[in-house]
C-alpha cells in the first residue's frame, strides 16, 4: 500500500512557518513499512487542491490531508474535498455539541462560524482524541482518506491514534513490529553510519532510520516478525553492539533526552545538582526542569551574566575576573565551586563563554566557552570552541555541559 500527503496552508507557502507535519508523518509511515510516493504543498483554498486530491485518489492507497479544517473563510479543505468526492456535507450533532461545550468551558460566545467545524462529508468517521481539535477519515472507493488539523501537536495525536493503526491493519503488515529510539551526541553522522553498517552484518533483521536533530543524531530501530519477545531480544543485541562500537556517545538505549538521562543517574545515586550559567542564559536549567520530578535532584541555578553577579552570587574573586576575564578556566572553576557551595549540592556545573556574534577578540574568538564541574572530589574545567551562530553556540554549550555531567 503506497500513499501520499497533501499539506495546505498559506503560512507554509510564504515561508513564515516551517512545514513539520509531512516530515513527521513520512518518518512514521516509513518506519511502519508504508511508503510514500508524493508530498504536495498548497496554499489555503488553492484552486489546485481539487485536481491534486482527485489525482491522488486515482493512484494511491491512502491520502493524508492536513490543514484547512478551521472555522475561518480560508479553511476550505472540507468543502473542496466534498466537491471532489461528490458527497454531501452533513452536520455531526455529536461534534456540534462538543464544540459548544468547549467554547463554554473557555468562556467564548457561540458564533455561527463555529458550526462549520461540525460539517463532514457523508460517510466520514470523526477522529477525536478528546483534545482541542478533531479530524475525520473516509474510505472512498479503494482509497483511505484522512483529514487532520494543521497544528502539529494536534495532528500528531490524531495521526498516532486514528491513522497509523488503520493503515497498518489495512496494509496487512504481517506479525509484530517493535521499535526503539536512540540518541547519540559527540560524533559526525557519517561516523555513526559506518558503525551501524558494521553492526548490520552482525545483527540482521533490524531496519535503522537516521534522523539528525541538531546537536544530536537520532536513530530509530525497527524489527518485524511473528513474535514480540525475539524482536525485543534482537534490538537489545543491536543496541549492545552499537554501544561497543561508539562508546559513550550513545546517550541511552531508550531514546530519552539527555537531561532525562542525567536526572535518572543523579536520582539513582542520590546526588544533587546546582547550575551557574552565563552565556547560555538559563538554557541548561530550562532543560533540566523540563523533566518531571527534577526537584528530586536539581536544587537550583543562577544566571550570572555580569561580572558583579558572578562576584556577589557565586563568590568569584575580582582578581580572577580582572586578570583572567569572565571567559576563562579560572572563572568557570570558581563559578562551579561557588554554585555548589551556595546550594549545598553534590555537583556544581558552570558555563561561561562568548555566544556572539559580537564580543569576540583576537585572543578570545566568538564561540569560545569554558565549562566548570565541581564534584565531591574537586573541580575541573574544559575549553571548547563551538561553531555557528548565537543559538547554535548556546545549544552546543548546554548539550556538551550536560553530556560532561552524564559521563562524570
Amino acid at each position: 500500500m503506497q500513499g501520499e500527503i497533501i499539506i495546505t496552508g498559506n503560512e507554509l507557502m510564504t515561508g513564515q512557518v516551517a512545514e513539520v507535519n509531512a516530515r513527521y508523518a513520512a518518518r512514521r509511515l516509513h518506519e511502519s513499512g508504508l511508503p510514500l510516493t508524493c508530498i504536495t504543498m498548497l496554499g489555503d483554498g488553492a484552486p489546485l487542491f481539487e485536481g491534486v486530491l482527485h489525482q491522488a485518489i486515482s493512484r494511491s492507497g491512502f491520502v493524508i490531508i492536513t490543514g484547512g479544517l478551521g472555522p475561518t473563510d480560508d479553511d476550505m479543505t472540507v468543502a473542496q474535498a466534498a466537491q471532489v468526492l461528490n458527497l454531501r456535507l452533513i452536520q455531526d450533532d455529536g461534534m456540534l455539541t462538543r464544540i459548544r461545550r468547549r467554547l463554554e468551558e473557555r468562556g467564548f460566545a457561540w458564533e455561527p462560524r463555529y458550526g462549520k467545524l461540525a460539517l463532514i462529508p457523508q460517510g466520514a468517521i470523526i477522529l477525536d482524541t478528546g483534545r482541542s481539535a478533531c479530524g475525520f477519515s473516509l474510505k472512498y472507493q479503494d482509497t483511505w482518506l484522512f483529514f487532520l488539523p494543521g497544528i502539529p501537536r494536534e495532528m500528531r495525536l490524531l495521526f498516532e491514534s486514528g491513522v497509523l493503526p488503520v493503515l497498518t491493519a489495512a496494509a496487512g503488515i504481517p506479525g509484530q513490529m517493535v521499535q526503539r529510539g536512540l540518541r547519540l551526541f559527540g560524533k559526525m553522522e557519517i561516523e555513526v553510519q559506518q558503525a551501524v553498517h558494521a553492526i548490520e552484518k552482525e545483527v540482521e533483521g533490524v531496519e535503522v532510520g537516521f534522523y539528525p536533530e541538531f546537536p544530536e543524531i537520532h536513530l530509530t530501530l525497527t524489527a518485524r516478525g511473528p513474535e514480540r519477545a525475539p524482536l525485543q531480544e534482537r534490538l537489545d543485541r543491536f543496541v549492545a553492539a552499537l554501544s561497543r562500537q561508539v562508546g559513550e556517545i550513545l546517550l541511552g538505549g531508550d531514546g530519552a533526552p539527555l537531561e532525562d538521562v542525567v536526572g535518572r543517574r543523579l536520582r539513582e545515586q542520590h546526588k544533587t545538582l546546582a547550575v551557574a550559567e552565563s552565556c547560555t542564559g538559563g538554557l541548561i536549567c530550562h532543560r533540566l526542569t523540563n523533566v518531571s520530578g527534577s526537584s528530586d535532584y536539581f536544587l537550583g541555578g543562577v544566571v550570572t551574566y555580569s561580572n558583579q553577579a558572578k562576584m556577589d552570587l557565586l563568590g568569584v574573586s575580582a582578581d580572577a575576573l580582572g586578570q583572567k576575564g569572565a571567559v576563562s578556566p579560572e572563572t568557570a572553576s570558581a563559578m562551579a565551586r561557588g554554585v555548589k557551595k551556595v546550594f549545598g549540592a553534590d555537583f556544581g556545573l558552570a558555563v561561561t563563554g562568548i555566544a556572539g556574534p559580537t564580543g569576540g577578540t583576537p585572543e578570545k574568538l566568538v564561540g569560545l566557552v569554558f565549562m566548570g564541574l565541581a564534584t565531591p572530589k574537586g573541580a575541573d574545567t574544559r575549553r571548547h570552541h563551538f561553531p555557528g551562530d548565537r543559538e547554535m553556540v548556546k545549544t552546543l554549550t548546554a548539550e556538551t555541559a550536560l553530556d560532561w555531567l552524564r559521563r562524570e
